[in-house]
């Protein structure tokens, strides 16, 4: 019994491991995680098996070899804050931000290599944007995405910058290096401007909610139907996204 028991802690460990291994490598396949992780092909692929079937990670929609963690690490990581998350953490400052601007305000958090809305504050304007809850979005291809790439681990920027970047519209960014140059000038001036390089219609500024030491955990984003946005706004705007995103900082030095 003692030996199951061993066995049944060692299988939970191994487990463990390879959840943290694959949310420091995803992508990754079978061969690079069992390198990672010092465990047979065999005995991984069983575990990533049970994984998926649990939930917690998934494989590409385009490459069936390769896995990747889902949003249920997200939820439980938010739960890290007890009874406040993120999103009520953000909630006082979106709303402001909303009262100031008129405009929808979105909440993203990262989830792999895309940015994920949390929760949105709408505009009162007939036309407005709308993007649903839950939905991923583009790193490279948005304000939000591109707040956060400027202030993650320089490796980290650079591994995602250099897979296939998809385009949506005419003006979406798929050079490395322009993104590179770009994310340069978000550093400099604290917030990142998008005009029509997701969708079409719709402009965008973005600030990113950084941790205490840190560490990247989200970003608040200004969204702006391309007929009201004016570059005339962004230095105001992004002053506001600034100020206001600062206020929910000190609170997210707990771990998320």
């Amino acid at each position: 019994m003692e030996e199951k028991q061993i066995g049944s802690i060692q299988s939970v460990k191994n487990a463990l491991k390879m959840i943290e291994s694959i949310g420091e490598l995803q992508p990754v396949g079978v061969s690079e995680l069992s390198r990672h992780v010092g465990l047979p092909k065999s005995s991984v692929q069983r575990a990533l098996t049970t994984l998926g079937n649990a939930g917690w990670i998934k494989q590409l929609p385009d490459d069936q070899s390769r896995w990747q963690l889902t949003t249920v690490m997200l939820a439980i990581s938010l739960m890290a804050f007890g009874e406040h998350s993120l999103v009520e953490l953000a909630d006082p400052a979106m709303r402001e931000l909303q009262q100031r601007t008129g405009e929808t305000i979105h909440l993203i958090s990262l989830d792999g290599d895309s940015g994920l809305i949390l929760h949105r504050v709408d505009s009162e304007h007939t036309v407005r944007t709308f993007v649903p809850v839950g939905t991923r979005s583009p790193l490279h291809a948005t304000a939000a995405g591109q707040a956060m790439l400027a202030f993650m681990p320089p490796e980290t920027t650079d591994e995602i910058l250099r897979r296939s970047l998809g385009s949506f519209t005419e003006q979406t960014v798929t050079d490395p290096a322009v993104l590179i140059e770009r994310l340069e000038v978000v550093r400099e001036r604290g917030y990142a401007v998008n005009v029509a390089e997701w969708r079409r219609e719709v402009a965008s500024i973005s600030c990113a909610i950084r941790a205490a030491h840190g560490a990247v955990v989200g970003a608040l984003t200004i969204s702006i139907p391309l007929s009201r946005f004016s570059e005339s706004l962004v230095p105001l705007y992004g002053s506001w996204l600034k100020e206001l995103t600062e206020s929910i900082t000190p609170i997210s030095s707990r771990r998320v």
